[in-house]
């Protein structure tokens, strides 16, 4: 199964595992280096810092 969600779609996304198994998933990305992702239902955005980690922070910027 794959499930893909467009760029710039402001609609929020999450998987939901409704069965009684354990389910696994494998994400794949390019790793590009000004990728960025916003959560508009849980105000949370996502960005890479200057050293490469990830940052996590709501929207306007204050920490998550």
């Amino acid at each position: 199964m794959c499930a893909g969600f467009p760029a710039d779609n402001r609609n929020g996304h999450h998987r939901v595992n409704r069965s009684d198994q354990p389910a696994r998933y494998l994400e794949i990305s390019n790793r590009d280096p000004e990728d960025s992702a916003e959560y508009p239902d849980v105000d949370l955005a996502y960005r890479k810092g200057p050293d490469g980690r990830g940052i996590f922070s709501r929207k306007d910027g204050t920490s998550y």
